[in-house]
């Protein structure tokens, strides 16, 4: 009986909002057609310099020895500050001089557990 419990209470921690586990930046950066319009939650340190204008923003957060651009309609988090990023994964198809990086779309944010 108590195997069952922990078996219940570990799929109900599964399903709660806000318990999606976090992915690899590295990941998403290596494998992006895997990844392309598919919801993520990363986490990672945003480093300099982010951009801001009108309340929209552009900056990059670093994890896994990799980084990612985060386009969002808010104001840029600080630099330095270690932040949750859930949004979209946005890929442009390469054309013939460039392959684009993918980048997310933020459809929310919060500090790092």
């Amino acid at each position: 009986m108590p195997r069952r419990a922990s078996l219940f209470a570990a799929a109900l921690i599964a399903v709660l909002p806000g318990a999606a586990a976090a992915t690899s930046i590295a990941d998403i950066v290596d494998h992006p057609d895997t990844y392309a319009n598919t919801q993520v939650t990363v986490v990672g340190t945003v480093i300099p310099p982010p951009l801001g204008y009108l309340g929209e923003s552009i900056y990059t957060i670093a994890a896994d020895d990799r980084r990612i651009t985060v386009v969002s309609g808010r104001s840029a988090p600080a630099t330095g500050e270690r932040i949750e990023v859930n949004g979209k994964v946005a890929l442009k198809p390469p054309d013939e001089e460039f392959t684009w990086p993918p980048v997310i779309r933020e459809s929310g944010r919060q500090p790092a557990p």
